[in-house]
């Protein structure tokens, strides 16, 4: 077993069809090509000295590059850490020294600015590759690999249980943990979502806006690959950018974030961008305001599939059939997943009843990084996983998020969850964007306020909002405070951070 099958498969099978897509230089790679670029990298990564079960990071922006070196690492039998290019000196120095990285594949430019400083504090790191024009001292360039690797490469045959990639989550509550994802992980959500979810074919061109060094790159790259589609590949997100390579490449499906969603829908005229070609929208990441989803099918006339999973799950875990979904709904289990609902006591919970979601299925990961107390607060030891989402499904067996279960408030006894308000908020003519958190109250212990970013060019009150949530809602959700703000702290998906903002 391989990840990188994946591509090998559809170099035999359909050698010219369309692989990659650069929007930055117009560039595009057969299967074929983009399959021997990865022997190359693979080869010369073998005789730099990695060996199977090596760490070997990438600090790319989104490429052909970082592409090319994920499959490459994974054909060795190495382990993939890949992480967000924004990242600073001390955010990369941790998560090299954490994974005890061999090598690190980097961006020249931002390698300059923030690798370089901190170099002398990894002991584990041997070599660094860049990817550009700026020189590093001491490295190899990731052309001069390429040129000097084999077109052949013998693929590393994995069990399923090894690791493929250490992906690091958000770090919520201290330092970020190393989840452990798998061949067998990687590969089966691929399956998934190549062949249930994303309704996408050999013909098609799947494009994303998410960061590749996050878990949506198994959804947005690893799924159209598994059937044979190609990806087209953007260095970061930006709406007019986005719909204008829809237009030029007839991409005919794209996935983001909701933030994304809406700066797109914000920016989108019919006279300006030809989005004919496009068929399927995807979201995730985050919950996906009710009032935007028919927004976004009769504006761009796409079907629509929200998706819920995690980094500890691979990505997809459930998700919205296609014609078949429910406003607010994240769908039934996908094929072979199962969840549970479970109360504080730890017994399951029935129909509308609110608890926490538990769940298992081939996606699982195995364990974070040389942390098992973190992996057993989390992980049975029969795969159940804690996902820390409060939900509730209904008798058509349609699950739903209700909140984070640390993001829910509790107000005079009454429990509140932030995003129900949320929903309310979105639907406000003068809203954009809206986040509710708790903040303390001598009398009920938390209070819900709101937080508003207004569409450009209007005015409101904080009376006039509060007033309208409670003509909708009961009075004990309806948010106490309001405060305008011209923007939120966002995490590189675009996901909103309300650790900051409670901070």
């Amino acid at each position: 077993m391989n990840l990188s099958s994946i591509v090998e498969n559809n170099a035999s099978w359909n050698p010219k069809a369309t692989a990659i897509i650069c929007t930055e230089t117009d560039t595009k790679y057969t299967y074929e090509e983009f399959n021997k670029l990865i022997n190359r990298f693979g080869c010369a990564l073998q005789e730099m000295g990695v060996q199977k079960e090596d760490r070997v990071a990438i600090y790319l922006p989104n490429s052909p590059e970082f592409l090319i070196s994920h499959f490459a690492i994974a054909r060795i039998g190495a382990v993939a850490v890949p992480f967000n290019v924004m990242f600073k000196g001390p955010e990369i120095k941790y998560i090299l020294n954490n994974s005890k990285a061999k090598v690190l594949i980097a961006a020249a430019k931002e390698a300059a600015l923030n690798v370089v400083e901190v170099l002398p504090g990894i002991p584990t790191l041997e070599r660094v590759i860049t990817v550009g024009e700026t020189e590093l001292a001491g490295a190899v360039t990731f052309a001069s690999m390429i040129e000097s690797g084999k077109d052949e490469l013998e693929m590393v045959d994995c069990a399923p249980s090894d690791t493929v990639s250490i992906l690091y989550t958000s770090g919520t509550t201290g330092q970020p943990k190393g989840a452990m994802l798998t061949h067998n992980n990687f590969l089966s959500n691929a399956r998934l979502n190549g062949t249930r979810v994303l309704h996408v074919n050999d013909q098609d061109l799947f494009y994303t806006g998410t960061p590749f060094c996050h878990v949506f790159y198994v959804l947005s790259v690893l799924g159209p690959i598994y059937a044979g589609a190609g990806i087209v590949v953007s260095e970061r997100f930006m709406p007019d950018k986005t719909l204008e390579s829809i237009s030029k490449y007839r991409v005919t499906h794209y996935a983001g974030v909701p933030t994304m969603w809406i700066y797109m829908l914000n920016e989108y005229t019919p006279e300006k961008y030809d989005v004919s070609s496009w068929r399927f929208a995807q979201s995730a990441g985050a919950s996906m305001p009710g009032e935007y989803i028919s927004k976004i099918e009769n504006t761009f006339r796409v079907g629509f599939c929200e998706c819920y999973g995690s980094t500890e799950t691979s990505s997809t875990v459930s998700f919205g059939r296609l014609g078949h979904g429910k406003v607010a709904s994240i769908g039934p289990p996908a094929w072979g997943y199962q969840f549970k609902i479970i109360g504080d006591d730890g017994k399951e919970l029935g129909p509308n009843e609110v608890g926490e979601i538990v769940l298992r299925g081939p996606g699982v990961f195995k364990g974070y990084w040389e942390m098992p107390e973190a992996t057993k607060e989390v992980l049975s030891e029969d795969g159940w996983f804690k996902t820390g989402d409060l939900g509730k499904y209904d008798e058509d067996g349609y699950y739903y998020i209700v909140d984070r279960k640390k993001d829910m408030i509790i107000c005079g006894g009454y429990n509140i969850y932030p995003r129900e308000i949320e929903e309310v908020l979105y639907t406000h003519p003068k809203v954009f964007e809206a986040v509710v958190i708790g903040v303390p109250d001598k009398e009920k212990g938390e209070i819900p306020k709101a937080y508003i970013k207004l569409k450009q060019g209007v005015e409101a009150e904080p009376a006039e909002i509060v007033q309208f949530c409670k003509e909708r809602m009961a009075a004990y959700k309806s948010p106490r405070q309001v405060e305008f703000v011209d923007d939120f702290p966002k995490n590189p998906t675009g996901k909103i951070l309300k650790r900051v903002m409670r901070e």
